[in-house]
């Protein structure tokens, strides 16, 4: 039997471990997983969280997006729901897309993000986008994942949890304006809402 020695001076053993310390390598530093481990069809809801945290992942570095937009998207489900699931801050992403496509809202993700009722504090539709407090994200982990989760819903590897709602709410407060509104889900710590047909044209609440 050749020792490993011998067999590695060769020009066929040299490329086999150059090839394989190479793959070792691409697949350590780039966190790359096979797809079919994460096909949509395929994978179970208790790997979504794990698949949403591929961070170094190729596909998620090689989408195209607006990079204004992309981050407007994230600050929105970093500062409205970071200690929320997966389905959760999936759920702030779809209402904001929501209103993007609805025509009682601005054409645009940061439109949406900064849309305020008037210049005073505490009337934005997105209460921390004008609370008076500094809107630079402070948890590493958690901004990151926001931002990851925003690109994987743009992408259209996830879509919206909530069945087309408009406007949502925490489950600890109860606003007036909740009892007009269709009750479409309940995740984690929101409550969201579609509004009946009659009501449409009248409201523009969050």
């Amino acid at each position: 039997m050749r020792s490993m020695t011998s067999l590695t001076a060769t020009p066929l053993g040299r490329l086999l471990t150059i090839t394989t310390v190479s793959l070792c390598l691409f697949l350590g530093v780039t966190g790359f997983i096979p797809w079919d481990e994460y096909h949509q069809d395929k994978r179970p809801a208790s790997q979504a969280d794990s698949f949403a945290r591929q961070y170094n992942s190729i596909t998620s570095h090689n989408l195209v997006v607006d990079t204004s937009e992309l981050r407007c998207l994230a600050l929105n489900i970093y500062w409205e729901s970071r200690s929320e699931s997966l389905n959760g801050q999936l759920a702030v992403a779809g209402v904001t897309m929501n209103r993007v496509a609805n025509k009682k809202f601005p054409d645009t993700i940061c439109g949406v993000v900064k849309h305020s009722r008037s210049a005073r504090l505490h009337r934005c539709q997105f209460s921390w986008y004008c609370d008076g407090k500094t809107d630079t994200p402070k948890e590493l982990e958690a901004w990151r994942n926001a931002q990851q989760v925003a690109r994987l819903y743009l992408a259209g590897i996830y879509t919206d949890p909530t069945s087309n709602a408009l406007w949502y709410h925490a489950d600890y407060v109860n606003p007036s304006w909740a009892h007009k509104m269709t009750r479409t889900a309940k995740i984690g710590r929101h409550i969201f809402y579609r509004a009946l047909v009659r009501e449409t044209a009248k409201l523009n609440l969050n």
